[in-house]
């Protein structure tokens, strides 16, 4: 009797036993596969915005949301992305800077906004296996002729170099490039 009854209970143990081990394994593999998962769907997104910013350059459809503005000599403040930007649209482009107190300055949002065309637009590319972009804009707007430099990496992260073509200053936008259709920049009155 003792003996069958430690035969029973042996064969409800040692089951539980390796269903435990089994399934420590299993959570190990099943933790192992989600981060492939994870790297790999991240590629594929990232796949896609560079097929994006691509589509973006070539077709001059494309809106810098700054989040950063910086002067020549490197002084760089934290602006809002929806108010400080530089839009291009084909042969169209639109500068923006604003503050978000939104008190004084042309725009009436605390800056200057002004409208112009692009005389001239000029795309190379760069970097390892070329997958970063260089773009020259000649600018002709309401407040002067502007050159504007942009960099865009693969992805999207840009910078552009904003220079007056008489007076010489330079203001820097640091940002991220958003398909013109899908920017949600607020413009204020242009000059």
């Amino acid at each position: 009797m003792k003996t069958s009854l430690f035969i029973a209970v042996l064969c409800m143990v040692v089951p539980g036993i390796f269903a435990q081990e089994s399934g420590q394994v299993d959570a190990k593999t099943a933790k192992k596969l989600t981060r492939e998962e994870k790297q790999t769907q991240r590629k594929a997104e990232e796949e896609v915005q560079a097929k994006m910013v691509d589509w973006m350059m070539n077709n001059h459809q494309f809106v810098l949301e700054a989040n950063a503005l910086s002067n020549k000599r490197g002084d760089r403040i934290q602006v809002s992305s929806r108010i400080n930007f530089i839009a291009v649209d084909s042969d169209k482009i639109s500068i923006q800077l604003a503050s978000v107190s939104g008190i004084g300055g042309s725009n009436g949002m605390g800056g200057v906004t002004t409208d112009g065309r692009i005389s001239k637009y000029t795309l190379s590319k760069f970097g390892k296996d070329g997958n970063s972009y260089s773009i020259r804009i000649m600018a002709m707007t309401a407040l002067g002729s502007y050159d504007i430099v942009f960099t865009v990496s693969r992805l999207g992260n840009s910078d552009a170099s904003l220079s007056g073509a008489t007076t010489g200053g330079r203001l820097d936008y640091h940002g991220y490039l958003v398909p013109k259709h899908l920017s949600k920049v607020y413009k204020g009155m242009s000059i």
